[in-house]
């Protein structure tokens, strides 16, 4: 069995990305692992939209509250005794987790149990992680309603 010193913990603050945050800190918890936690803010959605006032104050929200996150996981995993950094990038989040993924050993990320058309119509950064990550990545799945 491969050695899982360090795992990459991407999250966007949703149900399913808490849960696999929940699972790779008990993980890296019995490994003696360390963790690094990454929120993309998704600039992707706005790269074609000149930069006003709103679009200013949307980034702004985006950032405070992937910092509310990183910040409220640190607390969780000094509890459980993890060392952990805590990263906040903008850009297309599956393209940076690929990118982060050079320096792991594990990816713990969360996806939903989609099929069909809207798996078609939402796409999914977790399948596009697993298919060009460069470490192992360990899939947390979350049953859709």
């Amino acid at each position: 069995m491969e050695d899982f010193k360090r795992i990459l913990i991407p999250t966007d603050g949703s149900e399913t990305s808490e849960i696999a945050v929940d699972k790779g800190l008990a993980l890296a918890r019995m490994l003696g692992a360390s963790i690094k936690v990454l929120f993309v803010v998704d600039t992707t959605t706005f790269r074609d939209i000149p930069p006003d006032e709103l679009i200013t104050n949307l980034r702004g929200h985006m950032e405070s509250k992937g910092d509310d996150i990183l910040s409220e996981i640190e607390e969780r995993a000094d509890e459980l005794g993890v060392e952990m950094e805590k990263s906040l990038v903008h850009g297309h989040p599956d393209d940076l987790i690929v990118e982060e993924s050079e320096n792991f050993d594990l990816i713990v990320i969360g996806t939903h149990a989609r099929s069909g058309l809207s798996r078609l119509l939402i796409g999914s950064i977790t399948e596009r992680v697993v298919r060009h990550a460069k470490c192992p990545v360990m899939v947390i799945k979350t049953m859709e309603e």
